[in-house]
């Protein structure tokens, strides 16, 4: 089963040239909030406020490193849960430990 068409699909293109530098500025600051290069761009261009602002930038190398890894650790389990809702098999039993020490870290890092 695919994705969903989108009411409004993206179908045109702005072709932007950058220097080196200003390439590597966007790539870092999209990184330091979790996103792609494209769709940083494209909330900044849009003035979405909601998206590269709503997620502090990590403050150190290891906050950024840490930050990462939990974006790529909820990708994986999105990934298996999906399969598992669509094979109908059952959450495995050490998942919810797993999910635990994820939802700790998570406490530890985000400001309240």
């Amino acid at each position: 089963m695919g994705r969903p068409k989108k009411s409004e699909p993206r179908c045109k293109q702005l072709n932007l040239s950058l220097t080196s530098s200003e390439l590597a500025s966007i790539r870092q600051r999209a990184e330091a909030v979790g996103m792609h290069p494209v769709h940083f761009g494209r909330a900044v261009l849009l003035d979405q406020r909601g998206n590269p602002g709503s997620v502090p930038a990590p403050e150190n190398k290891a906050s950024r490193l840490v930050h990462g890894q939990l974006i790529r650790l909820g990708n994986n389990l999105n990934q298996m849960l999906r399969y598992l809702h669509r094979t109908g098999d059952p959450l495995p039993a050490d998942l919810e430990p797993l999910l635990k020490d994820i939802r700790d870290i998570i406490a530890r890092k985000l400001p309240r």
